[in-house]
């Protein structure tokens, strides 16, 4: 299998995490009025390359690589190339490297089940914000297929994080308003972004036109101012840790609505409900509940009768309850992109479901319905980090239960729990600002005993990323440095968007 390469960049840093060799392959089916590498258009172009190539060239520089550098495919658009570049992420994936694909999104569908689960972060370019202005901006009518490709990267088995980019035009999207509408366009992947990112326009490659002779559709167009920019992609990230805060409120409430649900459907019958409790102490995961505390579980878990076809929870809800099978079945299962149920398990009488989602807060990802009428135990959060969260003997249970059944996505888990950087890194600071944080003229001032490689492993994150998103947060006016080993937190406001 061959591909057709433009050309490599080595030690790139711009493109992805870390230090990357970025392959930009050749081939583009958008028009792009600002593209400054119209010689990467034509799929005819530039040269002949293997799969096997690519490893090989990946392989001179893996030293320099890190913890978080690897391959980036750019283009042109990579994704116009769908075969020879899944093949050449499969090969990369086999030796330990992380992949970076810098795409608008258009490719064929087809492929983006096989291509996407390899890929560790997406550089999506975000070219306009509504059907008139990218067809006219692009030459294309593929607004629509964008959109899809956004809302089902999911679904394409993508696990990775987002940097979420866009060319501001002066003249074209360089407002506030704009700007509202670029986070909107994210929202379907909200929960997936790492970075934003604003590029300002350039006249760098207008000369390329000029001895290509093709006429060049920005003509006179002044090069972006980078302060105005750079404000407006601080606004950007601004209106988008707001949107995290207001998504999660709205959670918040539904959340309630669930509970009200649960309550609704709770067992009435008092003798019922008695012999329910004699035998639920005898049940694997309340059997070391401490015999003092066992009133005190009963009365705030809640017993639940569901009728076969009723939903239990569903995909995104959020890690507020875990629930335990008393009698009855329950599947669990997860709509493919072709519409298709996938049952993963049956849980039965004593099996129990989300225990890892309440460790390490993840959102269910995946449905569960009752399979049978079912009497079903919700146990709310609070009450499990109260009664079972110390307990080495329940948390083992938990554990071990949950990853027998689940071991397939033993991975998936991990990187779930890992992807996003940027509410892990916020999470910390807000921490440090309750610990240790002392209120000053400049801003909450946060002394540190630790370096930076200790606050990535506090954090659950690598020194090199820890470092990079701390840069991020300056840049965007959220906190400033001062040397290693102080913190002035300028815009509590914008980290706790990012976590509440």
């Amino acid at each position: 299998m061959k591909g057709r390469l433009q050309s490599i960049e080595t030690m790139g840093l711009l493109d992805g995490p870390g230090t990357r060799t970025i392959f930009f392959l050749q081939g583009c089916p958008l028009r792009c009025a600002y593209c400054h590498n119209p010689d990467a258009i034509s799929l005819q172009g530039g040269k002949e390359i293997m799969p096997e190539e690519v490893l090989e060239i990946a392989a001179r520089y893996k030293p320099y690589y890190g913890e978080e550098g690897g391959v980036t495919f750019s283009g042109g658009e990579p994704l116009l190339q769908a075969e020879f570049l899944h093949k050449c992420l499969e090969l990369l994936k086999q030796e330990g490297y992380n992949t970076c694909i810098d795409t608008s999104g258009m490719g064929n569908p087809e492929f983006l089940p096989r291509i996407l689960p390899l890929a560790d972060t997406l550089i999506i370019d975000v070219k306009a914000f509504d059907s008139e202005s990218f067809a006219n901006l692009t030459l294309t009518k593929g607004f629509a297929g964008y959109l899809e490709f956004l809302g089902n990267l999911e679904n394409y088995g993508f696990r990775g994080q987002v940097w979420a980019r866009h060319v501001m035009v002066p003249g074209y999207t360089d407002n506030e308003e704009s700007m509202r509408e670029f986070v909107q366009i994210l929202k379907p992947v909200s929960h997936l972004i790492d970075r934003i990112e604003i590029l300002p326009y350039h006249t760098a490659g207008v000369e390329k036109y000029r001895r290509l002779g093709m006429p060049y559709r920005l003509e006179g167009v002044e090069p972006m101012d980078k302060e105005r920019a750079k404000e407006l992609e601080i606004y950007a990230n601004k209106v988008f840790a707001e949107g995290l805060q207001q998504d999660r409120k709205k959670a918040k409430a539904s959340n309630e609505e669930k509970f009200k649900i649960l309550r609704d459907r709770q067992v009435v019958s008092k003798q019922e409900q008695a012999e329910m409790f004699a035998s639920l102490r005898e049940l694997p995961l309340l059997r070391e509940v401490a015999e003092e505390d066992v009133e005190a579980v009963l009365s705030e878990i809640i017993l639940s009768n569901f009728k076969a076809g009723d939903y239990i929870f569903r995909t995104g809800d959020a890690p507020d309850l875990m629930y335990l099978i008393y009698q009855g079945e329950m599947k669990i299962f997860y709509n493919t992109i072709d519409g298709e149920e996938q049952i993963f398990y049956i849980y039965r009488d004593g099996d129990f479901v989300g225990g890892l989602n309440l460790l390490v807060e993840t959102p269910y990802r995946y449905v569960g319905q009752a399979l049978t009428d079912c009497k079903v135990i919700a146990i709310p959060k609070a009450t499990f980090d109260k009664y079972f969260y110390d307990s080495s003997v329940i948390l083992r249970s938990v554990l071990t239960k949950s990853f027998e059944r689940i071991r397939w996505a033993e991975e998936l888990i991990q990187r779930l729990a890992t992807s996003n950087a940027s509410m892990k890194t916020a999470g910390l600071l807000l921490k440090l600002v309750k610990r240790i944080g002392v209120e000053t003229e400049e801003g909450i001032r946060l002394e540190l005993s630790m370096n930076r490689e200790e606050l990535g492993n506090y954090s659950g994150l690598r020194r090199e990323t820890i470092t990079r998103k701390l840069g991020q947060f300056k840049d965007l006016g959220y906190i400033d440095l001062v040397g290693n080993k102080v913190i002035i937190i300028k815009d509590l406001e914008a980290l706790e968007g990012y976590v509440l």
